[in-house]
């Protein structure tokens, strides 16, 4: 009898809070749960700062992509003081030169054409992203 295979990506979006970044990251991990809602789990960083269990279970159990918002990666750094090496990064700065965004003077609280260009970019990179991890993890299975 054949094994069944979970394939799913644990996906650890940058969580920071008062940047446009954060938000814009924000909504495209929302984004991206919607476009492959049977292959994202989203994890939180506060959660996996607690070492809650569930988080946890996820972190380890799945390969992982990283969207970091800011310099200070911090959603990568998380992952390498958990221990888990990430399939995948994006970092928005990346994106937002390769797809010719620029979002200067648009504002967290409010989300304008410009920014949800960027969330859509985001968000259409990591489905990318995820699609190639999971073939390469259904490929490993052959």
């Amino acid at each position: 009898m054949a094994q069944e295979h979970d394939f799913k990506v644990g996906v650890l979006p940058c969580n920071g809070i008062g940047r446009l970044v954060s938000t814009i990251v924000r909504q495209a991990g929302y984004k991206i749960r919607e476009m492959r809602p049977e292959q994202v789990v989203l994890l939180s960083s506060g959660r996996l700062a607690v070492k809650d269990p569930e988080h946890l279970d996820v972190l380890n159990r799945y390969p992982i992509l990283v969207i970091d918002g800011c310099r200070p990666h911090c959603a990568s750094f998380m992952a390498d003081e958990l221990g888990k090496r990430p399939a995948a990064r994006l970092y928005v700065a990346d994106v937002m030169a390769e797809s010719k965004l620029n979002v200067a003077g648009d504002n967290r609280r409010g989300l304008t054409d410009k920014s949800m260009k960027l969330v859509d970019a985001l968000a259409q990179k990591a489905v990318e992203e995820i699609d190639r991890i999971i073939a390469d993890e259904m490929l490993s299975t052959l």
